[in-house]
């Protein structure tokens, strides 16, 4: 067995004693180059979010106030309370 690269001691100079482990690190991380043509098929972005439909189902599992509906979701005040008040449990 010869030296695993050039310029690092092989592991056969080693006593026979000794515990050895090799790990293999040379596909531990990679990265393939594309090209500025292609990056549009590699890359992607979640679809814009529905805050009106996030917050009513918010609210039919938490049953959040209005308010805090207005202000976590960033609707208008009368559109949180319009969820609050359809809501069959609340």
């Amino acid at each position: 067995m010869g030296a695993l690269q050039l310029g690092l001691p092989s592991p056969v100079m080693l006593p026979e004693e000794w515990d050895l482990l090799i790990i293999d690190l040379k596909d531990c991380f990679f990265t393939i180059p594309l090209h500025p043509d292609d990056a549009e098929w590699f890359t992607f972005s979640p679809p814009p979010g529905n805050h009106f439909q996030q917050a009513r189902q918010s609210h039919a599992f938490l049953h959040q106030p209005a308010r805090m509906l207005a202000k976590q979701f960033d609707l208008p005040l009368s559109d949180a309370q319009g969820i609050v008040k359809a809501c069959p449990d609340c």
